[in-house]
């Protein structure tokens, strides 16, 4: 049974309070030499990867979940990955990227930007650029 209530209730249930969110998932830690000094042709780092870019995204996008399909799917394309199936991570990483950027906003600009740098870094590690020139 629906219940009425008044529009200002509606509008907190759809928006939860920033520190009840911080709370629940603290504010991602990105350290630059951190990401950089990884090997992304290693599947140890790109789940490395792939766990900080699902740690933004839980602490900024806390509406739509979507993404954990589309993380997964990350996953799993790295996971599998050898020589003819070079396209499917190519394609995984595009589609989280791209919903990264239909995202981002003036408030999570900066941790978004990483994850968007993340995904490019697991895309074009040597292993990849040495399978597609093969091809």
């Amino acid at each position: 049974m629906g219940t009425v209530i008044a529009l200002e209730q509606y509008r907190q249930r759809q928006v939860p309070d920033e520190h009840l969110d911080s709370v629940l998932y603290p504010r991602p830690r990105i350290n630059d030499s951190e990401i950089f000094s990884k090997d992304y042709s290693r599947l140890e780092n790109v789940v490395f990867a792939i766990l900080k870019v699902r740690e933004i995204l839980r602490y900024h996008i806390f509406t739509n979940e979507e993404w954990h399909y589309l993380i997964l799917c990350v996953l799993d394309a790295a996971y599998y990955f050898d020589t003819e199936k070079s396209q499917l991570l190519k394609e995984a990483t595009t589609s989280l990227k791209n919903y990264i950027l239909d995202e981002i906003n003036a408030r999570n600009g900066k941790d978004m930007t990483a994850a968007l740098l993340l995904m490019d870094l697991i895309e074009k590690s040597p292993r990849m650029k040495k399978t597609a020139a093969t091809d």
